[in-house]
């Protein structure tokens, strides 16, 4: 009998682990928001356009020193408007199930066309974005500022330990390949037999 409750309870926690990491956090699917429309603000800006950065100060002799020219993009004050209304993104966000993974997880309306939505969760998601901008503002700036394979990898998981490697996997793209796009589309409706 006392074999069958320890089996009972291993088993019961077992089960609770598995459903417990069956869901990305909203604390994760936060990070995860922040640092995607990041990347996407960052894309947007031509990245020609430039900004001065440095000391304004003048020596004696009436000259400026220090000021250097940095890529707009990724300055620090491009970043601060970009992490002032990170948050209201997240009404475009939905929970989905990552096709690769299996796992629940935030993901922006536009990218799941093809994957199941999971309404509801923009609230919540909506309270924990200003909560982690809130708590990590300058690690965010601080991450983004610098040219990064991977953002969200970094700061997400490697970083803050919000989010597990898994929950960072990226979707897969569901964009036709340039050689998807030239092949004709074969038609077997010709060779049909009614």
């Amino acid at each position: 009998m006392k074999l069958l409750k320890i089996f009972t309870l291993f088993f019961i926690s077992f089960i609770n682990g598995v459903l417990s990491t069956e869901e990305t956090s909203v604390k994760c699917g936060a990070c995860m928001l922040v640092v995607r429309e990041f990347e996407k603000a960052i894309k947007a800006v031509d990245p020609k356009k430039m900004t001065t950065v440095g000391s304004f100060r003048v020596d004696p002799k009436g000259n400026q020193k220090g000021l250097v020219e940095i890529p707009f993009a990724r300055s620090e004050a491009h970043l601060q408007d970009v992490l002032e209304e990170v948050c209201d993104k997240s009404k475009k966000y939905t929970q989905t199930i990552h096709p690769v993974t299996g796992k629940k997880t935030f993901i922006h309306e536009e990218i799941i066309v093809e994957y199941k939505r999971i309404p509801g969760m923009s609230n919540k998601l909506h309270s924990a974005c200003i909560d982690f901008v809130d708590d990590n503002d300058a690690e965010i700036i601080k991450i983004m500022q610098k040219e990064n394979e991977d953002s969200l990898r970094d700061l997400c998981h490697d970083k803050l330990g919000l989010c597990t490697s898994v929950d960072v996997s990226p979707f897969p793209d569901l964009t036709p390949s340039e050689e998807e796009m030239n092949t004709p589309a074969h038609d077997d409706l010709e060779n049909d037999e009614l």
